[in-house]
Order: C-alpha cells, then structure tokens, then sequence
C-alpha cells in the first residue's frame, strides 16, 4: 500500500499539465506555450459559422501571406472568396478539403507561427510574405499590435 502510495504521488509529481485549450465561448483567439501550438484548438470560422469578426481577418491574412487572397480581399467577411482560397490553402496543406477553418486547418497554419526575436510580436511565415502584427499578452489573448484589438469572434473592429 505504501509503494502504491509512493507511485502515485511520484507520477503526480512528475505529470505534466495540459496546454490551455481554448474555446469559442471564450470569444477570442487564446494560447499559451509555445505559440506554434496556439491555433488548434480554435473554433471553426466559414461562410456559414461565425463568417464576420476579427478572427476572419486573422484567417484572411494567413491565406494572402501564402498568396492565395490579395491584400485588398482581407475584409473580415468569410465570403466566396475566402471559401475559395480556403480550399486551395487546405488542398495545398494536406487537410481535409471542406472550405471551413477549424482545428485541423488552424492547426496546420500555427505550425508556421514564430515568436520575432527581441520582441513580443508573433509572426506567420507564410510562402509569398511573412504576415507579423500580432502578439499574446500575458493572459493568453491573441491581440493586433497597434491596435489593441482582441483577436475577437464577436467583433470585426480590424476592418473599418
């Protein structure tokens, strides 16, 4: 009984706690440890579901970064053409073909986030242009440097 005992405040001891799982109750994009590990848990964002707020936006930059939107279709709308782009990006990136961003997709996308050297800004190295901007503060909240704006599912503050 005392080995049992032992075992188990030894595997307690060295167990280790789970990432931070975000949520979209929550209302925002969250994450914490390593910050290529952020998105995977996100909720899902399409033409149908949650199709405009701030998290549409973080979505649109990812897809012109790699070059799949123009820098003038970034809107905060999850229209045809992000639908589009979207099932291009996820043909391109081996995930299922389905045109809606959930986890299997944000998490394909947050394997190419970086911490910038020096800074707090996190940046997506994308295949035509890296997209930087962002940062998470202290809490976990996704936010856009420069505009104090909480990566939101309820608002589309980033595009006036």
């Amino acid at each position: 009984m005392v080995v049992g005992a032992v075992l188990a405040l030894t595997a307690a001891a060295f167990s280790i706690a789970s990432p931070a799982q975000a949520s979209v109750a929550q209302g925002y994009v969250m994450g914490s440890g390593a910050v290529n590990d952020d998105w995977g848990d996100e909720g899902t964002i399409s033409s149908t579901t949650r199709n405009h707020n701030n998290v549409v936006y973080l979505w649109q930059t990812v897809l012109a970064s790699d070059g799949y939107l123009s820098s003038s279709q970034v809107d905060c709308w999850f229209g045809a053409n992000t639908k589009a782009a979207t099932e291009r990006w996820q043909r391109d990136h081996g995930v299922e073909v389905d045109g809606a961003v959930g986890p299997e997709t944000f998490g394909r996308a947050d394997d190419r986030l970086q911490w910038v050297l020096g800074s707090n800004s996190i940046q997506y190295n994308g295949s035509k242009t890296t997209m930087g901007g962002y940062a998470r503060d202290a809490n976990g909240y996704w936010y856009a440097i420069g505009y104090g704006v909480k990566i939101s599912y309820t608002s589309a503050s980033l595009c006036g």
